[in-house]
């Protein structure tokens, strides 16, 4: 599992192996073993792991509220569901899991 080759590497980060498992999961645990996957692979899984630990650090008080809208004095403010997708109940940026799926890793069936 990718999360386990991520503790592996020493990285302790909060943010980076909440990311890590958030793969795991979006990959229905497919990386089995990081180094067997292709390059190509490696390069994308290393580049959505690393600008989705960004993301979540950034978002990190809207992402654990369960507040999907908000007004207050005539002033509103909701989520756009086209820019974030909620996928196995992660959400997650759409471009970067359309550049995960890239992989081959997110299909349901094999």
């Amino acid at each position: 599992m990718y999360s386990v080759y991520i503790e592996n590497q020493g990285i302790t980060d909060e943010f980076a192996i909440k990311a890590a498992e958030h793969i795991d999961i979006l990959t229905f645990n497919r990386i089995k073993d990081f180094n067997s996957l292709t390059e190509f692979q490696q390069r994308i899984i290393k580049r959505v792991h690393n600008r989705l630990t960004a993301y979540e650090r950034e978002n990190e008080d809207i992402l654990d509220s369960q507040v999907q809208s908000y007004s207050l004095n005539g002033v509103s403010m909701s989520f756009d569901g086209q820019k974030v997708k909620n996928v196995c109940g992660i959400a997650i940026p759409s471009e970067l899991y359309s550049l995960l799926v890239s992989t081959g890793l997110c299909y349901t069936a094999i």
